[in-house]
Parts: structure tokens; sequence; C-alpha cells
């Protein structure tokens, strides 16, 4: 199933977050008025829609429409992490259309005084395929306390949305690969001190060009990706053992306590023990 729609205008961002559904706990029944994206990080969510059932496994999404009754049909089998997106959308319909190339997807060619349209195509449930898309997605729904920050995660919503567009039309490109290369690297030394000249290594790439086609790619440095990586890491031992906060550092890589502390209060809007206590209260 698709859901379609013409832009501009693009997909109204309204509202997100993290959660984590423990083992047993299942999504409450609600019929709703906008739309709910929910993204597993960990774990496995079942839900149905209109009588329509999901399996939503780590990496994947769905689309829940609104109108349409939803509820979680079975318990969670393991403790399970999800990015949940609250969104709306003007106008839209669904079908089984599938787009094969930008020809299915441009409606109208800009002119001088007139701008382009696009119908987007957009699966209701599948996989994260593309680079980075998961780390927009949490980029979108992290709270900072900046005056633009409502304008930054509508723009990078809209943004998302398009790259989920392009995913099933997609062609990876050199950056893309590179980046990929890289975010793997990554992931398995994340827990080591980092020196981007050790990642240039294993790549056989220059430190100049990665850094570049991160930027490009996720809009990222590679720093700021070991960094975000950390604590996305970090996130799930403070929610889910009883390990100190030094203790937890050092596992994913940051000698200093305190310097993982001023950190994660940066990204993440609170301190590594209140983000402890907000998740062992929710």
């Amino acid at each position: 199933m698709y859901i379609s729609f013409s832009v501009p205008p693009f997909p109204v961002f309204i509202k997100g977050g993290e959660a984590v559904f423990r083992k047993g706990m299942k999504h409450f029944r609600r019929t709703f008025s906008v739309f709910d994206l929910l993204y597993v990080q960990k774990g496995t969510l079942y839900m149905t829609e209109h009588e329509e059932t999901f399996t939503v496994r780590e990496g994947e999404y769905v689309i829940l429409c609104p109108q349409f009754e939803h509820y979680g049909h079975e318990p969670c089998g393991e403790d399970t992490y999800f990015i949940w997106i609250h969104f709306s959308v003007p106008q839209y319909e669904l079908g089984e259309k599938q787009p094969y190339g930008w020809s299915d997807i441009i409606e109208r060619e800009a002119t001088y005084v007139d701008y382009a349209q696009y119908r987007l195509f957009i699966p209701q449930y599948g996989k994260l395929n593309k680079v980075g898309m998961e780390t927009m997605l949490q980029h979108i729904v992290r709270e900072q306390q900046t005056p633009d920050h409502s304008l930054a995660q509508q723009l990078l919503f809209a943004q998302w949305i398009v790259q989920l567009q392009k995913q099933t039309l997609h062609i990876p490109t050199a950056a893309e690969h590179v980046c990929r290369e890289a975010m793997e690297y990554i992931h398995r030394h994340y827990d080591q001190s980092f020196e981007m000249e050790h990642l240039a290594y294993a790549l056989r790439l220059h430190p100049n060009y990665i850094s570049r086609c991160m930027q490009k790619t996720i809009g990222m440095s590679a720093l700021q990706y070991v960094h975000d990586y950390r604590l996305k890491v970090a996130k799930k031992k403070l929610a889910a053992t009883n390990e100190t906060v030094a203790a937890i550092a050092k596992q994913v890589g940051f000698e200093d306590g305190a310097y993982f502390s001023r950190v994660f209060k940066k990204l993440e809007g609170m301190t590594p023990s209140e983000y402890r206590r907000f998740i062992q209260r929710a």
C-alpha cells in the first residue's frame, strides 16, 4: 500500500519522540486524527490497522493512517525501542500504484512564474535502506532549546520524506557508499578511541573526502556521528542496566565521564542521570 500526496505543500511535522515498550507491553487501541509513523530501533512491534497486520522489526517502519483504528495485536517479545512521529497531510490517497522513476513523480515542471509540483508515493510499511535515514529521524525528534528549533524540525522532516521517496527509486551514489562504509567502521569501533586517520586508513581514502561524503549524505561529520552513535548505545544501557554513568561512559568510548555528560546534555538536552530517571518514569 502506498500513501500518495502532492507536494508542495509538504507534510507537517506535529510532534515526535523516542519510546520503549517493555517485554509484554503492546500499543493501546485508538483511532487517530493524524498520521502516526513508528520506526523500530530494536525489538519488534506487532500492529494492526483496519484489519491489516504489520510485524515491524528492527530497522523497519509503518505509517498508520488517520481515521483508521490501530492497536497492538500482540505483546512485545522483548524490550522494544522505537521512534514515533505524528504528522499531517492536507490531502492524500491510498492505493497500490508503485512509482518506477521520476517520470511517475513529477506532475508539473517549474516555469518562471510557477513552482514545480510532485506527487509522492510513500510505502506505508518498509525498511529504511538509505544511509543516514535513522539518524535523521533521531535529529527530528530531539528536543533543543533554540528559537528556530521548530522550524528546523519542519525542514528536516520534509527532507526525510523526500529521502524516503528516493529510497523507492534509488541507486546509491559514490558518496553514500563511502558514508555507509564509514558508519559501519564506526559501529565496529565506537567503544575505542576515535582518530580520523584510522578511519581513513581503513577505507583507503583521504580524511577530507570521507568528511565531505558524510556531511553530504547525513549532514554530520565523522566525529559528530561517533558521538551520536555512542550516545545511542549509551541510552540503551542507561535504560536497561543499573551500571553507573561513569562505567557506561567507558563502555561507549568516553574515557572522561564528565566529558561524556557534557556531550550527552548538549545533544539530548538532559544529563545521563536525568535521562535514566525520565525513562524509568516512562
